[in-house]
């Protein structure tokens, strides 16, 4: 599995873009490599759909303030571990 460290919810205002990079180009070589794309937004699922945890007890375990809903416009960023998430939500079209 690759490397995940940007992830992208629904249709963001924002383009990732110039969210995650400095520039096109880091876009282009580095970026746009590691952003993950879903329509899902129970974070938990995201990140077993990613491969950072196993299962959602793990985070209920570990983290609980991590349970939660990413329904709402919004740029967080999270970290599990020695990983960090950039996460950018937007609205469901």
């Amino acid at each position: 599995m690759k490397y995940i460290e940007n992830i992208v919810i629904n249709s963001p205002v924002l383009s990732p873009e110039y969210m995650f990079s400095s520039s096109y180009e880091d876009w282009i070589d580095v970026e746009q490599d590691k952003t993950y794309y879903t329509e899902e937004t129970f974070l938990p699922k995201i990140m077993i759909e990613i491969g950072i945890v196993k299962s959602i007890n793990e985070v209920r375990r570990n983290k609980p303030d991590l349970l939660m809903n990413l329904d709402k416009p919004n740029y967080i960023e999270i970290k599990w571990g020695k990983r960090k998430l950039f996460i950018l939500v937007g609205e469901k079209e």
